[in-house]
């Protein structure tokens, strides 16, 4: 005498069965992906809580206006530079990020020379 799954179980156990690893992955990632600034963004609110009920909470003190848009736009300037002048020379796929990382950075030393500068002249 055989017995299947029909037999042992009248109903589709195939319903039941656990879920394909193509779908949990994304799933998780998505859970993952959402979760972390949302605990990031809890863990600071209690912070801020607790140095409030001990009366040690000092708000963030706001920058000079404009220096968001300067390093920005500082970046994004020697980016295009890097971007034209590897479009001109590079003939290797590999090459053009060793042009970019190089025009951030020297955006970054840029823009802390211009705030140094600010600095030193108040």
């Amino acid at each position: 005498m055989c017995f299947d799954f029909s037999t042992v179980f009248p109903f589709n156990v195939m319903a039941f069965a656990p879920l394909d690893v193509t779908v949990i992955v994304p799933v998780v990632a998505i859970i993952f992906i959402f979760s972390i600034p949302l605990l990031a963004i809890w863990t600071d609110y209690k912070k801020d809580r607790a140095a409030i009920e001990k009366g040690l909470y000092e708000p963030e003190k706001p920058g000079p206006p404009g220096n968001e848009t300067l390093v920005w736009g500082l970046i994004l300037t020697l980016v295009g530079v890097a971007l034209l002048i590897g479009s001109f020379t590079v003939r290797e796929a590999l090459l053009l990020p060793g042009l970019i990382v190089p025009a951030i950075g020297i955006a970054l030393l840029i823009y802390t020379a211009i705030v140094k500068r600010q600095k030193t002249g108040e």
